[in-house]
């Protein structure tokens, strides 16, 4: 007779992809303008500050009211751009020349695969555009879920959607402290908070440090290139 052990996770690990695992380079925001010039026929140039934690479905919202264009005149605007978006992106994003792997990414996600948790995505990007950003890198492996702006347009609201994923998916229950939500934005780290989760912000900008610093984070890192206060942290909780 066989003995089969089943390994219980003890934490869920939720982490964001751009400016976190990646640097998606210049390609997607040019691909987001030109869908909407396409649509709109008027031309949109994004800032880091507009893009920097949003969901995609919020930065198409907040560039259409920049346009001023009527929201009377917006039925199926932004899905019609979403979709567009994603072809374009999906032509361009594998040819990018200035798309990067933080270093020591890898070396992260190695070492949470070998412990006891689940390791999702949590991402403003829709899924579709979040699996063309990752498979360049062969980063989609990695994870068994995740949450997506195509889940729901606000990121406070894509922490509820990954428990009752998990426990759909998995017949797993997490609870709020079990959460750990790994990302490099204030938003991240309000997202993880509004919803009694855990926050690690990677902070590779110093001009965002006293913002995120302001919102107390569980952990604040500067990159992966060095990952033992993160294993430190989590083993005290594995």
């Amino acid at each position: 007779m066989l003995n089969f052990i089943a390994t219980i996770n003890k934490l869920l690990i939720l982490i964001d992809i751009d400016g976190t695992l990646i640097h998606p380079g210049l390609t997607p925001r040019y691909a987001l303008a030109e869908a909407i010039h396409q649509h709109t026929e008027q031309r949109i140039e994004f800032t880091v500050p507009q893009l920097a934690g949003m969901t995609d479905p919020l930065i198409v919202k907040n560039a259409l009211d920049f346009l001023n264009i009527p929201v009377q005149n917006r039925d199926g605007l932004p899905e019609c751009i979403l979709e567009t978006y994603l072809e374009i992106l999906a032509l361009r994003y594998p040819k990018a020349a200035d798309r990067q792997l933080y270093p020591g990414a890898i070396d992260l996600l190695d070492y949470l695969q070998d412990q006891p948790v689940r390791l999702g995505l949590i991402t403003g990007n829709q899924e579709r555009g979040a699996m063309i950003k990752l498979k360049p890198f062969d980063l989609v492996q990695y994870f068994s879920m995740g949450v997506f702006s195509s889940d729901h347009p606000d990121r406070d609201q894509l922490p509820p959607i990954a428990l009752t994923k998990c426990r759909c998916l998995y017949s797993e229950d997490y609870r709020p402290e079990q959460v750990v939500i790994i990302g490099d934005t204030v938003r991240d780290v309000w997202c993880a908070h509004r919803n009694g989760m855990r926050a690690i912000a990677v902070v590779r900008h110093a001009d965002r440090r006293a913002a995120i610093r302001a919102e107390n984070p569980d952990l604040i890192v500067d990159h992966f290139m060095d990952i033992t206060p993160i294993i430190d942290y989590l083993s005290s909780r594995i």
